[in-house]
């Protein structure tokens, strides 16, 4: 939380296996970090939706964010999915083992990518 606060030029962070992360991190990081272009969550098993909400809401979601990786994080859903709809310039979301996202919930967001 406090990196985010203090890094506005943030591109890059990885926090892959960083398991006291919460959606509080990733609500600082849609505020204070709106370069944010790839993003490593895997294995960040308290993340939820909320969180996705506030990351795909930020400064960066809408023309920066370009790769998110979310392996591992049982509590997202497809819920989360609907919220990265407003990346427009995700290229890349990494979902292996999150076990509550569907196929349903994956096509809906390549739907809604390609278009």
């Amino acid at each position: 939380t406090t990196l985010a606060r203090n890094c506005h030029e943030l591109e890059k962070m990885d926090l892959e296996e960083c398991v006291q992360i919460t959606d509080s991190t990733l609500i600082q990081l849609s505020i204070h970090c709106p370069r944010l272009q790839v993003l490593s969550l895997s294995h960040c098993e308290l993340i939820t939706d909320d969180g996705i909400r506030h990351l795909g809401n930020g400064a960066c979601a809408h023309d920066q964010l370009e790769v998110i990786e979310l392996d591992n994080c049982p509590l997202i859903t497809d819920a989360s999915l609907e919220h990265l709809k407003s990346c427009h310039s995700l290229e890349r979301i990494e979902l292996y083992d999150c076990q509550q996202i569907t196929r349903a919930g994956i096509k809906r967001l390549r739907v809604k990518m390609a278009t």
